[in-house]
């Protein structure tokens, strides 16, 4: 199936399709996946095929070898078409036999086995709030004593109980007011250990929320590369769930870590000032419970880290599973679909399990030690009992040191594992938070009025490039073209042949590897990005639009824009009339990615997103693909209108109503190479031209005159100073 529609095999094992191939390369895809429901394959098959506007992005010319597979499945199957014109468009081969490189891919791997680099990033993430971290550190200092004191004092009062009646004092006090005192103390110990936990929480929402925007600063900054390489959902799981573990670590696990320390400190101090004897019978336990916690700590470490690659894994699934809920419920695979997420889920909990295995391990062991050790010391206490070496009250008080003492090292384990889990994700969120891209945003020459400084010809010189991701794939070997001022130039080819990198480049999502390209003699190198791509417009095949209402979405790049310059973009964009019929029109909330819209719709506000910025360079890849000849037509008229303007528009087409408009047309081969460049009418009049053979079909063709007699009358329009949509 693959070779009858022009598609080699592939030997890449697991593409992210929607990134890392054109849109007609996924047609492609999504074509072969309709075809093989139906085919002689061991799939299940399928009684109906709906093909909706599925080759709008395929070459004219060789559309043959589709239609008659889809002629071949209508002998088996009912195949229901739906598109916005008559044309049809040829699939091209996929040329990539080069698995996704590696170079611009977080690693999965733990590149610091130890953890320690990554606890001091930990711990460095706290210095902005290092006073208030103090402050909160002092109230625990105060809590842990005011807790620390209550077995002294109930050895204290035990001992008082049997003086002779009269003489109950504790520390020369009367029993009565040492009551009072005590009341006071433990008042003071709640509120400071209230303002701990008050403080130590805010400390970490506000290091989570600061963490996350800067990660999620950084993602936006990287390179086009990078977002080829890397899963939404391995993001969104270092954005939300890696750095609340980070955060959780930095601030509440290292004060459950400090309070530990403490209370085995001073509970330590307090065993050797009750009895030496017992202290020294306690110290034999320490030492092997602190090897034992170290090793736990290492491995939970490791598993930890396992285990948040895995949920990266899982959100990375869901977020396809639940983004392609049509898709799915169309082929019917929506036990395959669960099945494939019941998967993921299993393997998370695999390594949850493990780490619970050892966390039974490493507790029970350790609650054993601490019972098997109280047991020694009230056999060996009551003995020093016996003989008089101390009293009840301080074998009572020493005993309830030692429980306070083995709590606190069984918290300084759980503390190491917890920061060990801490470093695990922090690995994972560093990695994202320090990658450098290679294209740097910021730097450059500011550009601070985009109609003057990008207003000059764009000049491609001896471009050579291939994709980071399929370096052995060349697109352009020398491309040299001229874009002058003002002029509408349409880049056509089959598929493969670069039209869409034309795009890319002049973005500068990606540098080529040798040449240059140019604008009014500034080289993009040299330019600052966020400011150069303000004065460029672009409006994609596949747009994306945001949750939110039109209005938001129109005013996307220009946030202030008045409403006559809303109402005159979305007039400009053919998308006024169907915005009046919504209810709430310009406030009509449109749903995720816009789902609530059509795809002509979309196109259509992405347009007037576009045009509202009044950019100096409109580029357009397939923006008109899913148009109706009506829409598409005003719109076109309105280009010319730019054109008249002095206004540079680049246009990338497969469809003949498209290309027909454009004041000059270049022709690229399958190698990216031009073969050819000139007015529509003088290639369009060549029987023997590159373009002809490209939109040469039975549906596809117009008669010239009609073509003419057209643009005479929109050339007529804008002689008289008259817009056809609006335009001032």
């Amino acid at each position: 199936m693959f070779l009858r529609l022009g598609i080699r095999t592939l030997t890449v094992s697991r593409v992210i399709l929607p990134r890392a191939f054109t849109p007609l390369a996924r047609c492609n895809v999504a074509i072969v996946r309709g075809l093989a429901t139906q085919s002689n394959t061991p799939l299940r098959g399928t009684p109906r095929g709906i093909k909706k506007e599925s080759p709008t992005t395929i070459h004219e010319g060789s559309e043959k070898e589709i239609s008659e597979a889809f002629r071949e499945a209508k002998e088996a199957a009912t195949v229901v078409v739906a598109a916005p014109s008559n044309e049809e468009i040829k699939v091209d081969a996929l040329k990539t036999k080069t698995p996704i490189g590696e170079a611009f891919k977080l690693s999965p791997k733990d590149s610091n086995p130890n953890g320690w680099t990554d606890i001091k990033k930990l711990f460095r993430l706290a210095y902005p709030v290092r006073g208030q971290l103090a402050f909160a550190f002092a109230c625990l200092f105060i809590a842990s004593l005011v807790s620390m004191s209550l077995p002294l004092v109930i050895g204290k009062l035990m001992d008082s109980a049997n003086q002779a009646e009269g003489s109950h004092n504790v520390y020369g006090i009367p029993l009565a007011s040492f009551y009072y005192l005590m009341g006071g103390v433990f008042v003071v110990g709640a509120i400071a250990n209230g303002l701990r936990h008050t403080l130590l929480k805010a400390i970490g929402e506000n290091i989570v929320s600061k963490l996350r925007t800067r990660v999620l600063k950084n993602a936006l900054m990287q390179d086009a590369a990078f977002s080829d390489t890397n899963s939404v959902g391995d993001m969104i799981s270092r954005l939300s769930t890696d750095s609340h573990i980070v955060a959780k670590a930095v601030s509440q696990n290292v004060s459950d870590g400090l309070k530990a320390a403490l209370l085995g400190t001073i509970g330590i101090a307090m065993m050797v000032y009750v009895s030496t004897q017992l202290s020294l019978m306690m110290a034999i336990v320490l030492p092997p419970l602190a090897l034992f916690g170290a090793f736990y700590g290492r491995k939970v470490r490791l598993l930890t880290k396992q285990l948040q690659e895995q949920f990266g894994e899982l959100t990375k699934v869901a977020e396809e599973q639940l983004s392609a809920a049509k898709t799915i419920q169309s082929f019917g695979q929506e036990r395959q679909a669960v099945n494939l997420y019941s998967s993921e889920v299993r393997r998370v909990f695999n390594i949850g399990l493990r780490e619970a295995k050892l966390s039974g391990v490493f507790f029970g062991s350790t609650a054993f030690l601490g019972n098997a050790t109280l047991l020694a010391l009230l056999a060996y206490g009551n003995g020093l009992v016996s003989s008089g070496a101390i009293s009840f009250g301080d074998l009572s008080s020493f005993i309830m040191y030692a429980v306070y003492t083995g709590s606190s090292m069984v918290g300084l384990s759980n503390f190491y594992s917890e920061i060990m889990k801490g470093a695990g994700a922090a690995s994972r969120v560093f990695e994202l938070l320090e990658h450098k891209p290679t294209i740097k945003p910021t730097k450059g020459l500011r550009i601070t009025d985009p109609h003057t400084q990008l207003g000059g010809d764009i000049v491609f010189d001896r471009v050579r490039f291939a994709y980071p991701t399929r370096p052995d794939v060349a697109i352009f070997q020398e491309l040299s073209v001229t874009i002058r001022k003002g002029e509408h130039v349409c880049f056509v080819g089959p598929s493969g042949s670069g039209k869409s990198t034309v795009s890319a480049l002049l973005l500068r999502f990606y540098d080529p590897l040798s040449g240059s390209i140019s604008i009014n003699g500034l080289n993009l190198r040299d330019l600052n990005l966020l400011t150069y791509r303000r004065g460029l417009g672009v409006v994609q095949q596949e747009p994306l639009l945001f949750s939110g209402t039109i209005r938001e979405n129109i005013t996307f790049g220009r946030p202030h824009a008045t409403m006559d310059e809303i109402r005159n973009a979305a007039r400009l964009a053919n998308c006024d009339k169907f915005i009046s019929e919504f209810p709430a029109g310009l406030d009509t909330v449109i749903g995720s990615r816009g789902a609530q819209l059509s795809g002509g719709q979309r196109q259509r506000i992405a347009l007037a997103r576009t045009l509202i910025t009044n950019p100096a360079i409109l580029i357009l890849d397939e923006a008109t693909s899913a148009l109706d000849t009506l829409s598409e037509k005003a719109i076109n008229e309105n280009l010319l209108f730019r054109k008249a303007h002095g206004q540079t528009t680049i246009s990338i087409a497969h469809r003949l109503s498209t290309i027909r408009n454009a004041s000059r047309i270049v022709v690229l081969n399958k190698v990216g190479d031009v073969v050819e460049t000139g007015g529509f009418e003088a290639l369009y009049g060549d029987a023997k031209s590159e373009l002809n053979r490209l939109l040469r079909s039975n549906n596809g063709e117009l008669e010239e005159s009609e073509v003419i007699k057209e643009r005479e009358e929109i050339d007529m329009r804008i002689e008289h100073g008259s817009s056809p949509t609006g335009l001032s």
